[in-house]
């Protein structure tokens, strides 16, 4: 019996023990420095805003919920030395293995100026896992409600919608001039940013980092920022972006700065060694290699993983980029590449549109708007809708998205 040592209980370690498990000839030890089982991660900021219990995150059976008999949780992997197969354990144990498969994630960056009151101060949080989720919720509840965020990424603004409709006073603070900023270009972020600013009592400091911190013993009372501006704060939430949980693994290989190198069949340089979801860089549809993940595609990279460990030849087709944050009936959402000089702004329905458009194809697009109005859009970037034909459906399509009519045009993609 082959033994596989899952290190990770996100979506994609947690699919890939599922997959495993059901599999005869295998032991999965499936470990995980987390002391939950599987969870959706980007429903954490409702369970910090009281919106949700712990319970609603757990992922159902049969979509990698995996608490499997191998299972370790609140164990994590100290060390790992992928050409001895062996593995060392927080809790002192070593284990061996025939194959692997990392699935470690990332946690939250924190920049050099913060780290003097990251991990000593009680009431500043990260915002990656449940245990950092429940820390910001008792401190809400407590009657502190005032929290300035650092970073207006994708977390920290579903974190400030989210805490703006409990009725927290929140100031998001980010050093980049608008919103979102490695998600959409500025002028399309600010269309979405008035949205966020619109109800309750929440600032979008932008353009502006943190200059120093007042405290008060090992609690943050205010932060001064780079331009003068004085933030009093009940709590402090770091959401300035993640890195790869990489610096486990012993031994030379390529640089695992932004993320694991795999191939098709998402093994790592070391054979026997696989990776997925949010430690890898994975090959796009436009043929670039790039971080961060879609729960999608970590799903499918887990199941090849999982699937190549087994003995099949199973690859991954190349990935598209895609990310999307709901304010309130609206959402900004952007998918494939945007950062071509080709772009062009449409409305389409009640909502803005732009697209990307290089080498006469679509490679992305931006979006600001409702909902409904975002039908047939990533099906014109999976496929590389042809940008001439691009055009004249937008320009002839009275309502929302594009037309089912896309769908049966002849060559509608190059």
């Amino acid at each position: 019996m082959e033994r596989v040592l899952i290190v990770g209980n996100g979506y994609a370690g947690s699919r890939a023990a599922e997959v495993l498990g059901a599999l005869e000839g295998f032991e999965v030890l499936h470990v995980s420095d987390e002391a939950y089982p599987a969870y959706c991660r980007h429903l954490l900021p409702g369970l910090a805003a009281g919106e949700r219990a712990p319970e609603d995150l757990f992922l159902p059976r049969g979509n990698g919920c995996g608490q499997g008999a191998g299972a370790r949780s609140g164990i994590a992997v100290s060390r790992l030395f992928p050409k001895a197969r062996r593995a060392l354990l927080s809790n002192g144990e070593e284990i061996s293995f025939d194959h692997a498969l990392i699935a470690t994630g990332a946690r939250v960056f924190v920049p050099s100026s913060l780290r003097h009151i990251f991990g000593r101060c009680g009431n500043v949080i990260a915002m990656r896992q449940m245990r950092e989720a429940l820390s910001l919720r008792r401190i809400l509840e407590r009657g502190n409600r005032r929290v300035a965020i650092i970073g207006a990424g994708r977390i920290g603004v579903l974190l400030a919608e989210a805490l703006k409709r409990a009725g927290v006073s929140i100031s998001l603070i980010d050093i980049a001039p608008e919103i979102l900023p490695t998600m959409l270009h500025d002028g399309v972020a600010a269309r979405l940013r008035t949205h966020l600013e619109a109800e309750g009592d929440l600032s979008v400091l932008a353009g502006r980092s943190v200059a120093s911190a007042e405290m008060e013993g090992e609690t943050v009372r205010a932060l001064h920022l780079s331009d003068g501006t004085d933030v009093p704060c009940d709590a402090v939430v770091l959401a300035t972006g993640v890195v790869p949980n990489t610096e486990f693994l012993e031994g030379e290989g390529p640089d695992r700065t932004d993320g694991l190198p795999v191939d098709a069949r998402m093994e790592t340089s070391a054979p026997g060694i696989y990776a997925a979801g949010d430690v890898i860089r994975f090959q796009t549809v436009t043929g670039k290699s790039a971080p961060g993940q879609l729960i999608l595609n970590a799903h499918l990279q887990a199941e090849v993983a999982a699937r190549n460990i087994a003995g099949e030849r199973a690859t991954c087709p190349p990935l598209f980029i895609g990310n999307v944050v709901k304010i309130g009936p609206v959402i900004g959402a952007v998918a494939g590449e945007v950062d071509g000089s080709g772009t062009e702004d449409y409305r389409v329905g009640g909502s803005f549109l732009r697209i990307t458009l290089e080498e006469d194809g679509m490679t992305g697009f931006q979006f600001v708007g409702l909902p409904e109005d975002l039908r047939g859009l990533v099906p014109g970037v999976l496929k590389r809708f042809e940008a001439t034909w691009v055009r004249q459906a937008l320009a002839v399509s009275g309502g929302p998205g594009f037309s089912p009519w896309v769908f049966a045009g002849a060559g509608a993609w190059a």
